[in-house]
């Protein structure tokens, strides 16, 4: 089987994904990564596009650091890549295109929330999530409340 040209690695074929393969390539140990229209497949591994926080790709390596509640605290992933593919810019073009709306709102006393509307393949509703800045207390209920008053606003105006 071939995809964009190039023949398609067996390490590839194996994963049964049940939906279509976008981007592929294998990283220097042989791990196959796929993208698809929902997720990032790492070996057995899956990851929502509306889960990962960003993307870098400094070749050969791609880098992503996966959703937290605090900014940039996330799960730090990385792979060199050792085929030519349109991997990274998939990736980076899938995950940049899932957040629909973001928003840095002050928090009172102190403290900023990031508030981060994501869209999913095949729901109308946006994902929203908040995403603390460092240095905020997440477990503040006081700035918990303002975060849920702004997400329920924004769920209503915006969807």
């Amino acid at each position: 089987m071939k995809l964009f040209g190039a023949r398609v690695p067996e390490a590839v074929r194996r994963l049964r994904l049940e939906e279509r393969r976008l981007a592929w390539a294998l990283s220097a140990t042989g791990v196959p990564l796929v993208a698809t229209p929902t997720h990032l497949y790492v070996g057995q591994d899956r990851l929502a596009w509306t889960g990962i926080e960003r993307v870098s790709w400094q070749p050969p390596t791609l880098s992503v650091i996966e959703g937290a509640e605090v900014e940039g605290t996330g799960r730090t992933r990385s792979w060199e890549l050792d085929t030519q593919s349109r991997l990274a810019e998939i990736v980076r073009a899938r995950v940049t295109s899932s957040v629909a709306w973001s928003d840095r709102r002050a928090l009172h006393p102190s403290g900023a929330v990031r508030l981060v509307g994501r869209r999913t393949p095949g729901q109308d509703a946006l994902d929203w999530q908040t995403v603390w800045e460092p240095g905020t207390d997440p477990a503040d209920p006081a700035l918990q409340a303002q975060a849920r008053e702004w997400v329920a606003a924004l769920r209503k105006t915006i969807g």
